[in-house]
Parts: C-alpha cells; sequence; structure tokens
C-alpha cells in the first residue's frame, strides 16, 4: 500500500474527504479506499467505506491502523455498511493512510453485509 499521491492517484487503504452523497448540504466526511485501480475507472472514482467519530455499536475503531494522517484529539471509527463511489473530483483533500490489514478486515466486513441474504 503507498501513501496519498496526489487528488487523482489515490489507493486502496488511503483517506480523504469527500461530501456525504448521503446527507444533502452536510460537510466532507472522511473515507477509506476500498478499492481504486480495480473499478471500470481507475483514477477517476473510487469505491469507499465511511469513517465517523460516532462510536455506535457496529462502527469499527481504527486505533493505531493509522500509518499516517491520524488526529490525536479523535477517535475514527469505519461503517463498513456506508459505501459509496466517490468520484475523484469530488475529493477535498487528501488526509493520511490506514493499514493494509485494517483496510482488508474492512473490505471482508462490507462483503459480508453484501452476503448476508
Amino acid at each position: 500500500m503507498s501513501s496519498v499521491r496526489s487528488s487523482t492517484g489515490f489507493q486502496k487503504g488511503d483517506v480523504f474527504w469527500a461530501p456525504d452523497p448521503f446527507r444533502q448540504g452536510s460537510n466532507p466526511r472522511l473515507w477509506l479506499i476500498l478499492a481504486a485501480d480495480s473499478l471500470p475507472y481507475p483514477g477517476e472514482e473510487y469505491m469507499c467505506a465511511a469513517l465517523t467519530t460516532s462510536d455506535l455499536p457496529r462502527n469499527i475503531e481504527v486505533g493505531n491502523d493509522w500509518v499516517a494522517g491520524r488526529d490525536p484529539d479523535k477517535t475514527s471509527y469505519c461503517s463498513p455498511w456506508v459505501v459509496a463511489t466517490i468520484k475523484s473530483d469530488a475529493v477535498v483533500n487528501p488526509q493520511g493512510e490506514l493499514t493494509e490489514s485494517f483496510t482488508e478486515q474492512m473490505i471482508s466486513e462490507c462483503e459480508t453485509y453484501l452476503n448476508t441474504a
């Protein structure tokens, strides 16, 4: 996994700020990239899971899995059921990077939600 390179060249595990497509008029939120190069338009869109500071029962704490970009004053959590495709032109700012193991865990958690029927 590599670090954040530019507003159009992110990779799996990178974290950036972008609008929340589920809330009109809301401030940008953090997104963890689950897939980048494997999508039909690499470099133009990213499949992401939402990061939050809400300690809800099913959210998973990031903890020490920050490689870069951690805000020591806040605890981050990932909501692997809150997924969206974020277009590169919607990215507001890069934030950092999470470990490969945490990112893979979030992908597995996301798949669990998709495969439960």
